[in-house]
């Protein structure tokens, strides 16, 4: 089974202070297996260029034990399931 993100909730914020813009947006993640994942996220800015991914926060939907590997970048999360039979689970990310 190959991994697969899919655009759930997305929130926009404008900071008036600052002017700054930023979404956040949660992405709904299955397939995953144990080991390391790589998983595409397909997010795009508002004018379909790449992403820079601020913060990411995890709210696991299944019994099972993951840490992120490295960043996310413009295409893709880097998480690594270390245990558990569950294999969804849900990113918070603030791009």
């Amino acid at each position: 089974m190959s991994v697969s993100a899919v655009i759930g909730k997305e929130m926009a914020y404008k900071d008036y202070d600052y002017g700054r813009r930023w979404r956040q947006v949660r992405l709904d993640i299955s397939g995953l297996s144990v080991g390391a994942n790589t998983i595409p996220h397909g997010l795009k800015t508002t004018s379909q260029g790449s992403v820079t991914i601020m913060r990411e926060n995890v709210l696991l939907t299944s019994v099972m034990a993951c840490h992120q590997s490295s960043p996310g970048d413009a295409t893709n999360l880097y998480y690594t399931v270390d245990s558990g039979p569950g294999t969804t689970m849900s990113v918070w990310v603030v791009v």
